[in-house]
């Protein structure tokens, strides 16, 4: 028995495969995987997703990291690249202070322990690059009139040598007639026995108004003229007229700082030099007898340039009076040498200028006197100086002693008065 077809009757699909029962009970749904499939499936998905996460915490954290560090340990370097330690030693040449910072920091690099002292640390294995090239330089650096000794390298500091004796200038002839010092002495009384007394006065002729009063002083002074001071052909004119013996104050170079004045004869001249300045010096007036020393504790103490002043007194028949501003002075051995009279003093009058203190001076020239038979004394024409004199002076005679000038007791000098 056959069914009857029912017309327009929908067409039947046969149902579809389903893991599961449909939900809500209406629409179509999708197939899904079996459950093993599926759980393996979410947790692959869970883990991209975590390490996605890491992933992007660990390249945030790395850029804050970049932008806070240099606020923090880091101490960024702006000077370039590190320098080797062969680098650094060729700098110290030139900078010293600043190879010395960079040797400390290269040695806490390398883990080696600074030495005390300035030398710079040097690692244990030094770097493969050589130093050499920058040894020679010391040597190209020095003067090329300097000498090295032969038994030295190249590099050594070697201290500077004395300076040897130089061979002494030529005797000069002695001068035609009568000698400058013989010629320009002031009469003197002949010796009688009594103990003689010569007294000089420096630093004349710059101070015109104390000048004046030393040249008023009664008695037969010596009187020492500044070279550079003004007037000097009057001033001294009149100081002769007086009766006084006059001589050139020769200002030379001192062992301090002190300033000797203009034309000063300087001990790292030269001998033409010193030969120029001594006779500008020499020609600022006429009618002296020779020179002293004004300062000079360091000229007079060397030998080469001494011998240069006392070879030009002796080709101008002048003497020389050492000041005595040294005990080291070269002055008495080159006279000799050269025949040039000498003289030396005794006492400073005013080294201490207070009227009490210059009384001192006086009474120890009187005692000097009396036990050498001559005595030369030193003053300058201070007030204190000029008042001691004043009443000094004509005191003389009663105590027995002779006041003469400076060339009456040099050994050939004039021995009568005219």
């Amino acid at each position: 028995m056959t069914n009857p077809r029912r017309p327009n009757s929908p067409r039947v699909r046969p149902p579809r495969f389903s893991a599961g029962p449909r939900k809500g009970g209406g629409g179509r749904s999708r197939a899904k995987p079996p459950a093993g499939l599926r759980g393996w499936w979410t947790r692959l998905s869970q883990g991209r997703r975590l390490l996605s996460g890491l992933g992007f915490a660990l390249v945030l954290g790395g850029g804050l990291f970049l932008l806070v560090q240099p606020h923090g340990g880091y101490r960024p370097v702006s000077a370039g690249p590190a320098l080797t330690p062969a680098e650094e030693m060729a700098d110290a040449e030139g900078e010293d202070e600043s190879a010395e910072a960079v040797d400390e920091d290269a040695a806490e690099r390398a883990g080696v322990p600074q030495l005390p002292g300035k030398a710079p640390a040097i690692p244990e294995k030094p770097a493969p690059q050589a130093a050499a090239p920058a040894a020679p330089k010391p040597v190209e650096a020095q003067p090329a009139a300097t000498p090295t000794p032969a038994h030295t390298t190249p590099g050594t500091q070697v201290a500077a040598l004395p300076r040897l004796p130089q061979p002494l200038p030529a005797k000069p002839s002695p001068p035609a007639g009568t000698p400058a010092w013989q010629h320009y002495a002031r009469p003197a009384p002949a010796p009688d026995g009594r103990p003689r007394i010569v007294i000089v006065i420096d630093d004349m002729g710059v101070d015109r108004k104390r000048s004046d009063k030393v040249v008023a002083l009664d008695g037969n002074l010596t009187l020492a003229w500044l070279p550079y001071a003004r007037d000097l052909p009057q001033q001294t004119q009149q100081a002769h007229a007086r009766g006084h013996e006059l001589i050139v104050h020769m200002p030379m170079e001192p062992s301090g700082k002190e300033d000797p004045g203009p034309g000063a004869l300087l001990t790292r001249f030269g001998e033409t030099e010193l030969r120029q300045r001594l006779a500008a010096n020499l020609s600022a007036f006429t009618g002296f007898v020779g020179i002293n020393n004004h300062m000079g504790s360091r000229f007079t103490a060397d030998r080469d340039n001494m011998a240069i002043v006392l070879s030009e007194l002796s080709a101008r028949g002048l003497m020389f009076l050492d000041s005595r501003t040294t005990p080291d002075s070269k002055a008495a051995p080159l006279a000799a040498h050269y025949n040039v009279p000498i003289l030396a003093r005794d006492v400073f009058l005013d080294h201490v200028m207070t009227p009490d203190a210059v009384a001192k001076s006086l009474a120890q020239v009187e005692a000097i006197a009396r036990r050498k038979g001559v005595a030369i004394a030193i003053g300058h024409p201070h007030d204190v100086t000029i008042a001691a004199l004043n009443q000094w002076l004509p005191t003389l005679e009663a105590k027995g002693f002779q006041l003469v000038p400076l060339t009456a007791v040099l050994p050939a000098g004039p021995r009568v008065n005219g």
